[in-house]
């Protein structure tokens, strides 16, 4: 099976995950995405073409050699070429790795043996959250997180109130992550309205590759 992967690269945990922020991982980043996200910070990988078309036992390689056992496979939004996902998670299962998966909340997250989903929840200043769907966000567990980019104390009203409906009317359990927009909200005036707010399972992400001189290979 062919993946177009845009790097692999070894890293730490920029954003929230259930192995928490800042461990070491490699990272696995597949190239193209069907989405254009107002602050989307890899606009080099949206293109699917954009990426190297490689077999599975290249990238397992590539993985091996890095000697981390955590992976988190991220984008562009990897769950669009879902053949090739499912085989890379399941040789990294066999593998016993710790796979984290970071994905836009446009599909599904069913499993497939990923130990930690973290899934963004796209609010009105991104543009894109018309393309917000149930579906994606059902099945999350306990070691999951949705996360929010807040710009406005509008779009953190609208995180407030689908936190709210994916707790009551899903009764999801998982965790839920508010990242002030980098650059446009003050995390203070964040941390303010989240206690405010009193929110359960609520936690504050600062994202820690936006403060970090973390650069990526190409």
């Amino acid at each position: 099976m062919i993946m177009y992967i845009y790097s692999i690269f070894p890293s730490v945990d920029g954003e929230v995950n259930g192995f928490s922020q800042g461990a070491l991982t490699t990272f696995i980043r597949f190239s193209g995405c069907n989405l254009h996200c107002k602050w989307c910070d890899t606009h080099y990988a949206l293109k699917k073409e954009s990426g190297k078309d490689l077999p599975l036992i290249e990238i397992m390689e590539k993985v091996e050699s890095i000697g981390l056992k955590k992976v988190t496979i991220t984008g562009g939004e990897p769950l669009l070429q879902l053949e090739g996902f499912l085989e890379l998670t399941r040789a990294l299962f066999q593998g016993d790795y710790a796979v984290t998966v970071e994905t836009n909340g446009s599909f599904p997250c069913n499993g497939y043996g990923v130990q930690s989903w973290v899934v963004d929840y796209k609010l009105p200043s991104s543009g894109c959250e018309d393309k917000m769907t149930t579906h994606a966000f059902e099945k999350l567990r306990e070691q999951d997180f949705v996360k929010f980019i807040i710009e406005t104390e509008d779009d953190f009203e609208q995180a407030v109130m689908v936190q709210r409906a994916f707790q009551d009317r899903l009764k999801l359990l998982c965790k839920f992550a508010y990242s002030p927009c980098f650059g446009k909200l003050d995390p203070n005036t964040l941390i303010h309205w989240l206690l405010k707010e009193k929110a359960p399972n609520t936690i504050l992400n600062l994202q820690l590759h936006k403060f970090c001189d973390l650069k990526e290979p190409n």
